[in-house]
């Protein structure tokens, strides 16, 4: 089974191709109206798959221009377009920009749009819920139509990583990992419009993760110590710890595992032979030796009872 859910012109009639894309583009990417270009037929596609927290699309168009009103109705979401191939001219939110293969511009649908291309192109579009953009970045709806470059810094990070994965969806037919792929989309995002946050987006994130690593520490010695128990900690969901910790690039349980190791180290190292390593294990959260045993070694490539006599990996 394919993972994209596919839209082609190709089994339309060449007078009926138009009207039949303007009733696709409308109903998965915004309300636009598309205009054909050039004196070839027109020919279009459109690719979709549907994410935990958003959604991944690729239109495919011959020449065209597209062009919409401000549509109140539609601004639950704010789109991203990634340049995959060719080039196009946008304009919305007050700026035009021309963004060549790798660049990349947000839009909001409340907000009116025109954008052109003169040879065959391709997007991708992230259709990223408003909500969301306001729990996990703020600021980002008033970068609506200031470009990026995806040619170097973080934007190439980003833009690199979305078409890069965009291209091993359209080759894997299994494609297990694609559940997990929005969760690397937003560090990677946050990462290509940090130079954009405010001092005051940036004091809210501070003090955002210095609550969650308070909430860790505070129970880090429980057993029974994760993500819900944390959620519950902080009076948030548990998606939106995850979302935190995702920030930093780890999980709730790799996190906690790896401050209870730390914590461990430390007593090995300081109370030496007064103690045994099966009493640190369980005394730093774990409820299994052989379990901690193993994190251990993996963490210090050495094992606890070697650590704690001197040995270091």
């Amino acid at each position: 089974m394919a993972l994209l859910e596919v839209m082609s012109t190709a089994e339309v009639s060449a007078k009926e191709r138009l009207p039949f894309w303007n009733t696709i583009a409308q109903e998965t990417v915004a309300p636009v109206r598309v205009e054909a270009l050039g004196d070839g037929p027109f020919e279009a596609r459109m690719y979709r798959r549907k994410l935990r927290e958003c959604e991944i699309l690729s239109p495919c168009s011959s020449p065209a221009r597209i062009y919409s009103a401000p549509d109140h109705e539609n601004a639950g979401v704010l789109n991203l377009q990634v340049q995959h191939r060719g080039t196009s001219t946008n304009h919305t939110g007050g700026h035009t920009a021309v963004l060549h293969e790798g660049d990349f511009v947000l839009y909001d649908p409340s907000k009116p749009l025109w954008l052109t291309f003169d040879v065959f192109t391709q997007a991708i579009v992230l259709r990223l819920p408003l909500a969301t953009v306001e729990q996990r970045m703020p600021h980002l709806r008033s970068q609506s139509g200031i470009p990026v470059s995806g040619r170097s810094g973080a934007g190439a990070l980003f833009s690199h990583f979305i078409r890069n994965a965009w291209e091993e969806m359209e080759r894997d037919k299994e494609g297990e990992w694609v559940e997990s792929l929005g969760d690397a989309i937003w560090p990677l995002l946050d990462m290509a419009y940090a130079s954009t946050r405010t001092p005051a987006e940036s004091n809210r994130r501070e003090e955002r993760r210095r609550v969650l690593f308070e909430a860790v520490e505070a129970e880090l010695t429980d057993p029974e110590l994760d993500v819900h128990r944390l959620a519950r900690r902080m009076g948030v969901s548990a998606r939106y710890v995850q979302m935190l910790f995702a920030e930093l690039g780890t999980t709730p349980r790799a996190f906690i595992q790896n401050r209870r190791l730390e914590l461990a180290a430390k007593r090995l190292s300081r109370e030496g032979l007064d103690t045994t390593v099966t009493d640190v294990a369980y005394d730093v959260g774990f409820n299994d030796l052989s379990s901690f045993c193993r994190a251990f070694r993996r963490r210090f490539e050495t094992s606890p009872r070697n650590y704690r006599a001197g040995g270091r990996g």
